[in-house]
């Protein structure tokens, strides 16, 4: 009777989880651990493009609507903070 019940079992830390696991399961659990990375990162480069396009559909609405100096303006800073970005993501 001294066995613990299972049903505490999975409220115990992740971290200990791991620190007791066999070497096949940390390497399932960082296998997940990096799909999981996989998926946030394919997220954010989605999200990218998104705002992307927003920002370049913006600038072609405010040049065809008669705002060319705004649209212009709009399209140039874009233009280069993009460049800028993709300058310090190439860096890292």
């Amino acid at each position: 009777m001294t066995e613990r019940s299972s049903r505490y079992d999975r409220y115990q830390d992740p971290l200990q989880v791991y620190a007791e696991a066999d070497a096949e399961t940390r390497a399932v659990i960082e296998k997940e651990l990096d799909r999981i990375a996989a998926l946030d990162q394919r997220e954010v480069r989605l999200n990218g493009v998104v705002i992307t396009l927003a920002f370049l559909a913006a600038c072609v609405y405010l040049i065809a609507t008669g705002h060319g100096v705004e649209g212009t303006v709009l399209g140039v800073i874009f233009i280069i903070g993009l460049v800028a970005v993709i300058a310090f993501a190439r860096r890292r």
